[in-house]
């Protein structure tokens, strides 16, 4: 290949080796080097631009200073396969394991047995379900985080509930298998935020509630609304309010498909964090007398003795 064209590739990173294949001599790549023109980044790399390196440069020399067979991995493919905006500062690389090599500065690298890799935007990096695996089971990840990584991958349309439950299998000992293969079904069904998967298996199943359609378009009015979850039927809508995702100008969007979910017949309930989390029997009872009011003809159950839906269970005989 044509160097320059070889260096726009590689956002102005070269190897030894690259250079001289593209019939560089060594005594031109020297005096590139010992001119200025170049700068050394590693052994046998170089950025071939003056200014400061910028992450897509620092991604490439670490790739290439690690050789074929590595990958970018965690926040770096996370970045790479389109879910995070922003690139992370210090960029992990996941090499084999029979190999060894000088980390870069600003990069952090550990060796796998098993390595599945992609292409994004001319970089190797983990494929993409793996790095939802590999980033549930980073070091200070909890189960909730692991289950909404997991949820917001799903979300982007990058995974499948059904491929990171068929890449569980393969890893045994991850620490959050447990309750991302809880989980997953309810994924599988819309949810997109660990809120909604909570609100699925405390509060409706739970409590022997009806199962409430996931994620609905909310009219079409041009906006891209949806509505968390839809009694379809009874006309009960119930919006599950993350703290950060109702804030500021969401509240408005939150106005809206409020405004048109009324439009339609329909009754809105608002439940937030503290609803699914700390008090999911309250918000059960009043779900299931909303839908009691509205035409269900079913009956909930108590999840325990001192749940209070027994409150209600006898007057909806």
């Amino acid at each position: 290949m044509d160097l320059d064209r070889l260096v726009a590739a590689q956002h102005g990173v070269v190897t030894t080796r690259q250079a001289l294949d593209a019939g560089l001599s060594e005594d031109a790549l020297r005096w590139r080097v010992e001119s200025g023109r170049w700068s050394r980044l590693g052994r046998g790399v170089y950025l071939t631009r003056s200014g400061p390196q910028d992450w897509f440069s620092r991604a490439h020399a670490v790739v290439l200073r690690a050789g074929p067979g590595a990958a970018l991995a965690l926040g770096a493919a996370e970045y790479l396969h389109g879910v995070s905006a922003r690139p992370p500062a210090v960029i992990t690389l996941w090499v084999p394991r029979d190999r060894r090599m000088t980390r870069l500065p600003g990069t952090r690298v550990a060796r796998r047995r098993v390595l599945h890799t992609e292409q994004r935007r001319g970089l190797p990096v983990t494929s993409a379900v793996g790095t939802v695996l590999d980033l549930a089971d980073a070091p200070g990840v909890g189960a909730r985080e692991a289950v909404a990584i997991a949820a917001r991958w799903a979300q982007c349309r990058r995974v499948t509930a059904d491929e990171v439950a068929t890449a569980l299998h393969t890893r045994p000992r991850h620490r959050h298998r447990g309750a991302l293969m809880l989980a997953l079904g309810v994924v599988a069904e819309g949810a997109e935020s660990v809120l909604e998967v909570g609100f699925v298996r405390g509060v409706e199943r739970r409590h022997g509630l009806p199962t409430a359609r996931l994620q609905v378009p909310a009219g079409s009015d041009g906006h891209r609304l949806r509505r968390d979850a839809e009694y379809v039927g009874y006309g009960v809508v119930v919006e599950l309010d993350g703290r950060l995702g109702h804030e500021g100008e969401f509240v408005a969007v939150d106005r809206r498909r409020d405004r048109s979910t009324a439009r339609s017949g329909r009754i809105t309930l608002r439940a937030g964090w503290v609803d699914v989390d700390q008090e999911p029997c309250e918000l059960a009872v009043d779900i299931h007398e909303t839908l009691r009011s509205r035409g269900w003809s079913g009956r909930g159950r108590r999840c325990g003795p001192r749940c209070p839906m027994r409150h209600v269970l006898g007057s909806a005989a």
